[in-house]
């Protein structure tokens, strides 16, 4: 009867959470304490490939080889594809195996530098992907074990560096995974105006993704540039853009930046104003493959040589308007969001517009923001907000919405998106 590990030594062996590398180190330790003379190696079985080696350590319990990438995730564990012990590797329960001294060549026998093979499965969610290979003498206490029990044996290790493993696992492919959603949206911020200066416009936006990276998405530019002549002491024409893809997260984001890269290829041919660059960005926003999402849009021109603005609204919520202390919500129009089909072709709708209008535009994650109660913020709080009298200047107003949304939904980051613009036209 071979001994077992002591509750002290399992405990020990537990507190290594996601530390592959110590709990190795601790469970050579312990079959050393344990057995004396023998080296094992933890053998990773990928579906796919070869089997490849992750850790080694010898019959002195000195770790050769640390368990660093026990999922081979950087593809530079040693490949163990010698025939001689291909079985042996290939085992779905506790296996023995002669490796004789007149077989050199055997990688295996070269790594554990012992005579017999132990090859003992570790079982973990259904499957087992990893092997404690054990190497000692033919005449040694575990090569007379019952297979059962040193099957047992490598399950109680190996399920405390099995978590380890695990653990580790999911912490690379979580690092990853962030990186790649970072760089994006280090990508997708780029896309957005960096605070441009436009005569006679005052402004003040806020843009919060509810994770790295999000699906909302705006512009706003002058286009006085795009009109023959136009007269330098007036205030710019503006152009302005915000769109809200469906759902959130780094496919959102996606979706967000293809859109502004269809928006920057559009040359006019779809008719003025923001509705023939929606119509032109609808069309061009359908694939060859069906699209997993749609995305609402507003589109502004403002034309202050003309007194008026143009709107255009595919399917987002209607813009807040205050003029001289009475509200409005300029409504007219609202038609269906962007991709859903293709060949529609939406239209502007003219609005008068004076010096002094306040604008408020903003997505559906500020006025679906609930609180601990399950209320949402709604558009009739932005109204009672942009009906105070007191704050005349964007930054005064979105720094009191911001401060009424932040305390309704009880943190600054919401579970949408969010994206809130005042402007002053000028």
């Amino acid at each position: 009867m071979i001994p077992l590990p002591s509750t002290e030594q399992l405990r020990r062996l537990s507190a290594f959470d996601g530390d592959s590398m110590a709990a190795w180190r601790l469970q050579s330790e312990i079959l050393h304490a344990l057995y004396g003379e023998v080296s094992s190696a933890l053998v990773l079985r990928p579906a796919e490939s070869a089997a490849r080696l992750v850790a080694l350590s010898g019959a002195g319990g000195e770790t050769q080889i640390d368990a660093s990438d026990a999922f081979d995730l950087g593809s530079s564990a040693l490949a163990l594809t010698d025939d001689s012990t291909a079985a042996l590797l290939a085992t779905a329960a506790p296996m023995r195996m002669n490796l004789p001294i007149e077989a050199p060549h055997s990688v295996l026998r070269q790594l554990l530098a012992a005579d017999l093979a132990i090859a003992l499965p570790i079982h973990a969610a259904g499957r087992s992907a990893h092997l404690l290979v054990l190497g000692c003498a033919p005449t040694h206490a575990l090569a007379q074990a019952h297979p059962d029990l040193l099957g047992l044996l490598a399950n109680c290790l190996g399920s405390f560096l099995g978590g380890a493993l695990d653990r580790r696992q999911l912490a690379e492919q979580s690092r990853r995974a962030w990186v790649e959603i970072a760089d994006l949206a280090d990508v997708q911020r780029l896309l957005l105006p960096d605070n441009p200066q436009i005569r006679g416009l005052s402004h003040a936006i806020h843009y919060q993704p509810s994770a790295v990276a999000g699906g909302d998405y705006y512009d706003l530019m002058s286009l006085s540039h795009r009109i023959d002549d136009y007269p330098a002491d007036m205030p710019d024409v503006v152009g302005l853009l915000l769109a809200d893809v469906s759902g959130h997260g780094a496919g959102a984001a996606m979706e967000a930046v293809q859109f502004d890269a269809i928006l920057r290829t559009y040359k006019g041919s779809e008719g003025e104003g923001p509705a023939g660059a929606l119509t032109y960005a609808n069309r061009h926003f359908f694939s060859r493959k069906t699209r997993p999402h749609f995305l609402t849009a507003l589109g502004l021109l403002y034309l202050p040589h003309e007194g008026r603005m143009r709107l255009c609204n595919a399917g987002h919520l209607p813009p807040l308007r205050r003029r001289h202390g009475g509200l409005e919500r300029l409504d007219q129009g609202r038609d269906i969001p962007i991709g859903i089909l293709k060949e529609h072709a939406y239209d502007n709708h003219l609005y008068d517009a004076r010096p002094g209008d306040l604008l408020v535009l903003y997505t559906d994650g500020v006025t679906e923001a609930r609180n601990a109660q399950g209320k949402e913020f709604g558009i009739e709080r932005l109204e009672s907000i942009l009906a105070r009298n007191e704050l005349d200047t964007p930054q005064d107003l979105l720094s009191c919405m911001l401060s009424e949304l932040h305390a309704h939904q009880g943190g600054a980051i919401g579970v949408d998106d969010q994206t809130l613009i005042v402007l002053r036209l000028g």
